[in-house]
């Protein structure tokens, strides 16, 4: 079964990245019909009536770059069609294995009309450090515009159970300091500041994981809402779910979740049946050198 796509790349901060679109547009066109860019509009870098004079399938968008789940929520008006079955999203540094076209990507990728794909799941629990646990713990469903967007806590513990996904406290742990997460990195030799800039970010990340170890039990932290993390550059949600998983998207955006939070959350909690790279064998996408 295969029905009719948009593809939609999402790009990171500054005016350059529009560069890379004539790239993207020849080495998709060929496989899909209607490809969309979703190209950040900052003051100084790509204002918007630049970016529109590009082409009409170059959507300007704005907000951070490591919560791009907003620039997803905010094009959808642009690049929504009736005649869509299917959205993949992906970041334009990540090429889809050449196999996979718009009349090829649903046999590849395992998908009926009502199915999404996720590469992969990371219940943050079953991580033993990560950068945005922290966010993910200190994130709280308020009361008005994220408790009418977003579902209630037993509601979305339902649906994360449905895929298999289970919510348990999350916690540090003295192992990290056995398993070398505490080395000092290895500035390149070529870079000027680096030498300045990686130490000063290496003595803040290591005085914010031993903070973490002091103060947080053992046994963990319960969650205030049910979240999962994961590799979030390539997804792939039916239309049937687009506007729902959209409205979740811009609630976590709003919220200053990371994108490797909020898009595997907004996918577990917008459709009810997800293909992940455990459901398929070679239609693995492939990261190319980000080069002219």
């Amino acid at each position: 079964m295969n029905g009719k796509a948009a593809l939609v790349i999402i790009y990171d901060y500054h005016q350059h990245h529009v560069d890379y679109i004539p790239q993207q547009e020849k080495a998709y066109g060929g496989r899909f019909s209607d490809i969309y860019h979703l190209v950040p509009a900052l003051p100084g870098f790509a204002p918007s009536a630049d970016l529109e004079l590009i082409g009409a399938n170059v959507i300007p968008v704005h907000g951070k770059p490591y919560r791009f789940q907003g620039y997803i929520a905010q094009g959808l008006q642009r690049y929504f069609r009736e005649e869509y079955t299917h959205y993949l999203f992906i970041h334009y540094r990540l090429i889809w294995n050449a196999r996979i076209s718009q009349d090829s990507f649903c046999d590849h990728l395992r998908l009926d009309g009502d199915t999404a794909f996720f590469p992969e799941f990371s219940p943050l629990h079953q991580t033993l450090d990560w950068a945005h646990t922290s966010e993910a713990y200190a994130f709280r469903l308020r009361s008005g515009e994220d408790a009418a967007s977003l579902p209630a806590y037993e509601q979305a513990l339902g649906k994360f159970a449905a895929h298999g996904l289970e919510i348990k406290p999350v916690s540090f742990h003295w192992r990290l300091l056995l398993r070398g997460h505490y080395a000092p990195p290895r500035p390149p030799a070529n870079a000027l500041l680096q030498p300045v800039i990686a130490p000063l970010r290496w003595a803040r990340m290591v005085f914010r994981r031993l903070k973490r170890l002091a103060t947080w039990s053992p046994s963990g932290r319960e969650l205030a809402y049910p979240l999962v993390g994961g590799f979030s550059d390539a997804l792939v949600v039916p239309a049937i779910n687009v506007a729902e998983f959209c409205r979740y998207c811009g609630a976590f955006a709003d919220a200053n979740l990371p994108a490797t939070i909020a898009l595997p959350t907004a996918v577990a909690l917008s459709c009810d049946k997800v293909s992940t790279r455990k459901n398929i064998a070679d239609a693995t996408p492939v990261v190319l050198p980000n080069s002219t």
